[in-house]
């Protein structure tokens, strides 16, 4: 039965990756059509069925009007008691309890809403579908952005385990009308009121079946089914009619190679790639990818190896829906990439150690339609020795992408360093800044966004690392939001076409002046042929060489009143102990200790000038493939650190540097011992204390 199950779900995810969803001008939209699109990668690739614009509701700061007047980089966006309410407009002002009504949108014509997101936010929403007086929905503000299958089915629809429509705080259960879409917001202005609303609008005539509970029952088949193909995708099986191509180049440095040349017309469903270099992380951002279609004199990707699959600066397992990396470091493609004559794959090593690239490509032969079908493209761009901060003078509008012609964007990276020497989120953050997304003859953005996180679906600068279908992190490196961070967002279902231009910014705006600031992006999109592609190709100099700065933890903002001393300085060395060196860690330097069985115990010296000091104590230790699992005592006392009595620092994945407080402790005057032993202990588990915290 089990067997049967699966071969149905692999036998249903061929079918939406590799036919183009029917969806035209004449065809209805329904529920159904729009979860059909949730999974549906052919689709982005032509301009059939492309009858919409797509503009974004949020609570951005109203006072940003204009890039040459004040207020551009204003960030009061959902916080609460915002100098202008973020809203369209104030229905009911506040009344003796402090609550108002306030309209978020209210758009007429055919549409579709395609994405909610919400960091926090209280009270009531009331939504309203084409001429109803009843709302389709009247009920909590926070089930509506964030589980909003759950919300509008009231446990009509069940599905096993997580809802996948959910996101991190985003939301993409597709909720369609025929007429119009109203959302009112009952609550405090003073509280919490984050939100985005993403919307598909419709050309004038479109047929599209509203939502209605009477949906949740039609309908209940594909809302399963688009679940479970968004949970267990399995791509590494290919039907029979594809066409396989693979090679193994090794380049010496400075050396380019033809990896890959194919003939058509064709559309590659899949590419895949494995890369081996004596130092993987410059091998990663110094071998450049360059994919050229139908002999363009620019090629449409340019890209860094580890950009283009989002894995910087090493290899970050992880899975998303189109592309993803494996534990054994394979990475993966599943953008549809059409091309009418040919497709050519090539490779350029600007590292100074030798790279060994082994790729393949699965493709589909035929499928090029004149006029209709686009090219896959890639656009990167870095800003190096950027000077970031909190004040509109150091805020900048970071270019992603300035492109002509017709097509639509499919999704977008963020690969930056951020050296700051704060330990923590609350000073270390630097995405304040928000997304501006120009579509056509805009002369304002039909997307204005409330914070980069946001823009990624996540919020209040979590140094998580997750990874979802349609977003993630993978990596970041840390404490707090730290060293290299990496972000992508796909576009898949809540694509963003354009018919002339787009321009597409993303604020920089950090806790704290930080220098030395590297932002790299990419923005993954399809363009009708015959436009001339994005001017200026990759430099040398942009590929530098992946390195960390030295750096010291700082106390400003969360880890203001804090004291931090080296690990190393409060212990006695032993034959279990031992230094590691790399500016990776705070002082280039870190304790790592290998105890051989659970008897053995590591202590650390904490004095205290005073009696009877109430505090809390923190630690800052490495997550790593070979950490193990601690337990603490104070003063041969049990302590629980990060509200656990046993804490694991093992990380399947990448290394990366976080923060753990204990409970409320007390410490005695002169030394007190905090204690840690290793409960799951053997020669090959390890764990590393960078630097303890104390006020």
């Amino acid at each position: 039965m089990m067997i049967r199950k699966i071969i149905c779900i692999i036998t249903v995810l061929f079918t939406a990756l590799l036919f183009p969803c029917c969806n035209n001008n004449m065809e209805q939209v329904t529920l159904g059509t729009l979860l059909d699109e949730m999974t549906d990668f052919s689709r982005l690739s032509t301009i059939r069925g492309m009858n919409y614009k797509t503009i974004q509701y949020s609570s951005y700061d109203r006072r940003s009007i204009s890039p040459d007047r004040p207020g551009w980089f204003a960030n009061e966006d959902g916080f609460g008691e915002e100098p202008v309410p973020g809203f369209m407009k104030v229905l009911s002002p506040p009344d003796s309890s402090g609550k108002g009504v306030y309209l978020i949108c209210d758009t007429t014509g055919p549409g579709v809403i395609q994405r909610l997101w919400s960091a926090s936010i209280t009270g009531t929403i009331r939504l309203f579908i084409d001429s109803q007086d009843i709302p389709v929905y009247e009920g909590n503000a926070q089930d509506f952005f964030q589980n909003t299958l759950k919300a509008l089915s009231n446990g009509m629809v069940i599905i096993n385990g997580t809802d996948s429509f959910r996101q991190f705080d985003a939301s993409y259960f597709p909720v369609p009308f025929s007429g119009r879409c109203r959302i009112e917001w009952t609550g405090s202005i003073k509280d919490p009121h984050f939100y985005h609303v993403g919307l598909r609008l419709y050309e004038k005539g479109t047929s599209v079946e509203s939502f209605s509970k009477k949906s949740l029952s039609v309908y209940e088949n594909e809302i399963i089914r688009t679940d479970s193909l968004l949970r267990n995708q399995n791509y590494n099986n290919l039907p029979p009619n594809t066409i396989n191509e693979s090679r193994d180049v090794v380049l010496e440095p400075g050396n380019k190679a033809l990896v890959l040349n194919i003939n058509g017309p064709g559309s590659v469903i899949r590419f895949s790639a494995k890369i081996k270099s004596s130092n993987l992380k410059n091998a990663l951002r110094q071998t450049l990818l360059k994919i050229t279609f139908d002999n363009a004199a620019i090629p449409q990707v340019e890209a860094p190896v580890g950009d283009f699959f989002c894995t910087l600066p090493d290899i970050n397992p992880f899975f998303s829906l189109p592309v993803s990396v494996m534990s054994d470091s394979t990475m993966i493609c599943r953008f549809v990439m059409p091309f009418k004559e040919n497709a050519r794959i090539e490779l350029e090593n600007h590292s100074s150690e030798d790279i060994r690239f082994s790729s393949g490509i699965d493709y589909f032969p035929g499928n090029w339609q004149d006029g209709k079908s686009m090219h896959f493209h890639a656009h990167w761009s870095i800003s190096n020795d950027l000077t970031t901060g909190d004040e509109d003078s150091l805020t900048k509008d970071i270019l992603y992408l300035n492109s002509s012609g017709k097509g639509r964007i499919a999704g977008t990276a963020a690969l930056l360093h951020n050296p700051s020497n704060v330990p923590t989120s609350w000073g270390n953050w630097w995405g304040e800044g928000d997304e501006k997304i120009f579509i056509d003859s805009d002369t304002f953005p039909s997307y204005f966004g409330t914070g980069s996180e946001d823009y990624f679906n996540y919020s209040w600068s979590s140094s998580r690392l997750f990874s979802y279908p349609y977003c993630g992190q993978p990596i970041n490196e840390g404490p707090g939001n730290r060293g290299y961070v990496t972000n992508f967002r796909w576009h898949i279902s809540d694509d963003i076409p354009f018919s002339e231009k787009i321009v597409f910014f993303m604020e920089i705006r950090h806790h704290g002046i930080v220098r030395n600031f590297s932002y790299a992006r990419i923005v993954y999109f399809y363009r009708l042929p015959g436009i001339s592609a994005e001017s200026g190709s990759v430099k040398s100099a942009d590929l530098r060489e992946i390195s960390y700065l030295p750096w010291s933890p700082l106390a400003f903002k969360g880890s203001a009143g804090w004291k931090f001393i080296q690990a190393e300085e409060i212990t006695e060395h032993n034959k279990y102990i031992s230094t590691e060196y790399d500016n990776f860690w705070a002082n280039g330097k870190i304790l790592k200790w290998t105890p051989p069985d659970n008897g053995k115990v590591l202590k650390l010296s904490i004095n205290s000038s005073e009696e009877r000091i109430k505090t809390r104590i923190g630690l800052t230790m490495a997550n790593t493939s070979d950490a193990g699992a601690l337990s603490f005592q104070l003063n041969d006392h049990p302590v629980r650190f990060g509200n656990r009595d046993t804490l694991s620092l093992l990380s399947h994945s990448v290394r990366f540097l976080d923060n753990y407080f204990s409970e409320e402790v007390t410490l005695k005057k002169g030394r007190n011992e905090l204690t840690l032993r290793m409960t799951n202990a053997d020669k090959n588990r390890s764990a590393r204390i960078d630097f303890l915290w104390m006020r």
